[in-house]
């Protein structure tokens, strides 16, 4: 933990998780749905964690992320510290309440153009590898998700354009779920959660089941998705899925790494892990646009400070 490329990541990861934590207990009380439907109100929370955690690698390890922004652009080392403060300011916001309309915009926007400039012309130009595709389909799912997080927020004040956003990010999310169960049950060899090249783990037991278990349930809560009536639910199921993939799995992969580089390794997974999470828990919020609980209790009262209230 010494080391500034392990210590900064996992310290601002867990810091946001554990403020996010307490400045939204009160949305996980004030939901009215009972159930797993609660966890729901803490998606901003773990999409913060996440957020924080890759800020802490783009501070600490800029040369060498400069590296994967495409050639054609100028000043690649500015773009990968510009980047990394984009990050710490959306988790900021999240975490604080603050201005969320403005930073789920434009986090929805740069996560865009990482699709456009970076994922989605590797998987044109290489079809035939199937991360480059599994990019292109985690990206764009965290730049609507995004997306979805404003509709959330927006509630009332746009309630057409926030139900088009709710309506879009729910069949997005529910195909990508359907595409990553697919992916778990094809490589059950590879790790868990958000389907990646990397093994899952020698001492973890019965991995294989785990991923079958795993894929079987993602589609099926994609499936479920795509009937908006039970949404919320089947959103909530996959997002507590894998926010227990990310503690059971990869959390104790940390611990049991030995180098730095292999401690950066777990970190991507737990956070990247948690990203996703919370992003399914938005979309899930985010399909109950009708419901007056949908907000949460502090867009209710005053979406941000310095914007005008939302209309209850």
């Amino acid at each position: 933990m010494t080391n500034p490329t392990v210590f900064w990541p996992a310290t601002l990861g867990v810091l946001f998780l554990v403020v996010g934590i307490i400045t939204y207990r009160v949305d996980v009380a004030a939901l009215t749905s009972p159930g797993i439907r609660r966890f729901l109100a803490l998606g901003p929370v773990f999409v913060a964690s996440g957020l924080a955690a890759f800020a802490g690698e783009h501070f600490t390890a800029a040369s060498s992320l400069a590296q994967i922004v495409p050639k054609f652009m100028p000043g690649r080392l500015f773009i990968a510290y510009f980047v990394g403060v984009a990050h710490l300011a959306a988790a900021s916001s999240f975490v604080a309440k603050r201005y969320v309309r403005v930073s789920s915009i434009c986090l929805a926007f740069m996560f865009g153009l990482f699709v456009v400039l970076m994922d989605l012309p590797a998987a044109v130009s290489r079809p035939g590898i199937r991360i480059f595709w599994i990019l292109v389909a985690r990206e764009a799912t965290f730049s609507i998700g995004a997306l979805a997080l404003f509709a959330v927020v927006t509630g009332d004040s746009r309630r057409g354009a926030s139900r088009i956003i709710a309506t879009i990010a729910r069949l997005w999310t529910a195909c990508v779920l359907v595409f990553y169960g697919v992916e778990h049950l094809l490589f059950p060899q590879l790790s868990p959660g958000v389907p990646s090249t990397t093994p899952t783990a020698a001492w973890v037991p019965a991995s294989h089941a785990i991923a079958y278990v795993t894929g079987l349930l993602l589609i099926v809560c994609g499936l479920a998705m795509f009937r908006r009536q039970i949404a919320d639910s089947a959103a909530a199921w996959a997002g507590v899925l894998v926010t227990l993939l990310t503690g059971a799995l990869y959390v104790p992969q940390f611990f049991i790494a030995r180098s730095p580089a292999d401690q950066v390794t777990a970190i991507n997974f737990i956070f990247d892990t948690l990203l996703f999470a919370g992003t399914l828990l938005i979309v899930g919020l985010a399909t109950r646009i009708r419901s007056d609980d949908a907000k949460p209790s502090w867009a209710t009262a005053r979406a941000m400070r310095s914007e005008q209230p939302v209309p209850v």
